[in-house]
C-alpha cells in the first residue's frame, strides 16, 4: 500500500487510470456523481489510449496497409493528441481490399493527411478488430 513510503513498483499509467475510473471507491463515486455518457467517453478515450501505447510498444505487427481518404478533428484530446476520425482504403496482406472509418488516437506530431500510407495490425484484445499503428515511411 504505501503507507510510509514509496511504492518500488512501476505502474502503468493508462491501467491506473482504468483502475481509478471503474473499480473500487473511487469506481463507485464516478458511478455516483459522473453521467453514463461521460463515463463512456473517459473509457472510450482510455481504449484508445491504451491502443496507441500497444502499437508504439511493438506489441502489434502490421496486418494491412491503407491510404487515407480524409481525416476529420473530433474535438477530443488524450495527452494533448488528438482523437481523429480516419477515412481508409485498406489492402490487406492476404490482397483483399476495402473501405474503413476509424476512430482513433494519433499523435500530434504525426497527423496523417489524405494520400499518406498508415499501417494496420490486429487489436490483441479483439482479433478482428484492425487498430491504427501510425505513418508508414
Amino acid at each position: 500500500m504505501g503507507l510510509f513510503g514509496k511504492s518500488k513498483k512501476q505502474k502503468d499509467p493508462l491501467e491506473e487510470a482504468d483502475r481509478i475510473a471503474n473499480k473500487g471507491f473511487t469506481g463507485l463515486m464516478m458511478k455516483g456523481f459522473v453521467p453514463k455518457q461521460h463515463r463512456d467517453l473517459i473509457n472510450q478515450s482510455l481504449s484508445s489510449a491504451k491502443q496507441a501505447q500497444m502499437a508504439a510498444s511493438g506489441g502489434v505487427t502490421l496486418a494491412a496497409t491503407a491510404i487515407v481518404q480524409s481525416v476529420t478533428d473530433t474535438g477530443k484530446l488524450v495527452n494533448f493528441d488528438p482523437i481523429v476520425v480516419i477515412v481508409l482504403n485498406v489492402t490487406e496482406t492476404n490482397g483483399s481490399s476495402y473501405q474503413k472509418t476509424m476512430e482513433t488516437l494519433v499523435s500530434k506530431l504525426q497527423i496523417p493527411r489524405p494520400g499518406d500510407t498508415v499501417g494496420l495490425g490486429y487489436n490483441p484484445a479483439n482479433p478482428v478488430e484492425l487498430i491504427y499503428m501510425g505513418l508508414l515511411a
